[in-house]
């Protein structure tokens, strides 16, 4: 049983090829590089993406901050009208 094993790992042996081995290797790790270099690519794309989206909403929320659509009045009966959540993201009914 033992010597079965043994036959057959000394002939999965000599079927191997270690020719080549080396430029495998120099492959498989010039694969690996380019890879890296396409992901820190990618990352820096993503950066620039969410700076520009980040830089752009900063600019419309301050600009419609600054400039409301239209003057809200206070009304008697609710006189935080112009403060509720409401009001704010979706302007007055007036």
């Amino acid at each position: 049983m033992i010597d079965d094993d043994i036959r057959l790992l000394a002939q999965r042996d000599r079927a191997a090829d270690l020719g080549r081995l080396e430029a495998d290797i120099w492959r498989r790790e010039a694969m690996l590089q380019s890879r890296r270099r396409a992901m820190r690519r990618m990352a820096a794309w993503q950066g620039a993406v969410m700076a520009v989206a980040v830089a752009g909403s900063a600019g419309a929320g301050f600009a419609y901050s600054v400039h409301p659509g239209g003057a809200l009045h206070p009304s008697l009966t609710m006189p935080g009208e112009r403060l509720a959540p409401s009001t704010l993201l979706f302007g007055a009914r007036r």
